[in-house]
């Protein structure tokens, strides 16, 4: 086992911008107790992406604990959100429906990228371990639930969704900004136009069969005009006032009603603190 940690330490440590950290926490995978061993694993994942491929390399045959989580790591970590452009212009917002309490308007933008999908918890286990923020109160063992990587992350505070958004060099979208992305500036109240047609009329056995909303873009229908998805079946998100303050906007996979699905209904004042239905995009991430 010795020589087989040194050549896993040789290994990384050319190979990787990381090597030192690398080195360290490989030499760890041999550590005399399983916890320091997962303790040790557990840093590794949480290391920049290219770290992980590496190691897929580099670790042991079969067998040995860390060869199965990184395996189980490649293969199901989330893809990178893709930006979604929306090019500057003159758009419209609102609409004449008074329960939306946004009257229709017209907006000019400057233009800007936002993620094509929702933070996920497999994103934010990383910022948390890279940054030592807090976790969402429904995490259990440090963790999210196994196999939820591709799950929208939800259950964060409005200034912790802001601090993830620096932390990969953006920021969270106006609440403008947000209903352009949303509906393309047409002011259509769903992704696919101007009905509640049946695309979504699972929502109600979701509502009292599931604890969590669906991965991150698998939702066909829930696909905006300019391309980004979950806008509409998923989580509210995090957007940001005028006045600085952040609201939620959107609907949520628990939510009462179509009417509380609208793209046009205006930010929910009353929701400024975490809550398990409202969850993270980003605005002008850095690749």
């Amino acid at each position: 086992m010795r020589f087989l940690v040194q050549a896993l330490v040789a290994v990384t440590t050319a190979a990787s911008d990381h090597g030192e950290e690398v080195a360290r926490l490989v030499g760890e995978l041999a550590a005399p107790t399983r916890a320091a061993r997962l303790e040790a694993q557990e840093a590794l994942l949480a290391l920049p992406g290219e770290a992980v491929p590496l190691l897929a390399q580099a670790v042991p045959p079969p067998g040995f604990e860390p060869r199965a989580a990184l395996r189980y790591a490649l293969s199901h970590r989330p893809r990178a959100p893709r930006p979604v452009k929306v090019p500057a212009g003159s758009y419209r917002v609102g609409s004449p429906f008074v329960p939306d309490q946004n009257p229709p308007r017209e907006v000019t933008l400057e233009a800007f990228s936002i993620d094509d999908v929702e933070v996920t918890c497999f994103q934010w286990w990383r910022f948390t371990r890279a940054t030592g923020s807090s976790l969402p109160p429904d995490w259990l063992a440090g963790r999210y639930g196994y196999g939820g990587e591709s799950l929208p992350v939800a259950n964060v505070a409005p200034e912790e969704a802001a601090r993830f958004a620096e932390w990969v060099g953006g920021r969270l979208p106006t609440a403008d900004e947000w209903e352009v992305a949303a509906h393309g500036g047409t002011c259509r109240p769903f992704p696919w136009g101007e009905e509640f047609d049946g695309h979504l009329t699972h929502q109600p056995l979701r509502r009292f069969f599931s604890v969590a909303a669906p991965e991150v873009g698998s939702e066909e229908d829930d696909r905006s005009p300019f391309g980004g998805h979950d806008f509409c079946s998923s989580l509210s998100e995090w957007v940001t006032l005028p006045d600085g303050r952040f609201a939620a906007r959107g609907g949520s996979f628990l939510s009462g009603g179509k009417e509380f699905l609208r793209l046009t209904r205006a930010p929910d004042p009353r929701l400024t603190r975490r809550r398990p239905v409202v969850g993270v995009r980003v605005v002008g991430r850095t690749p």
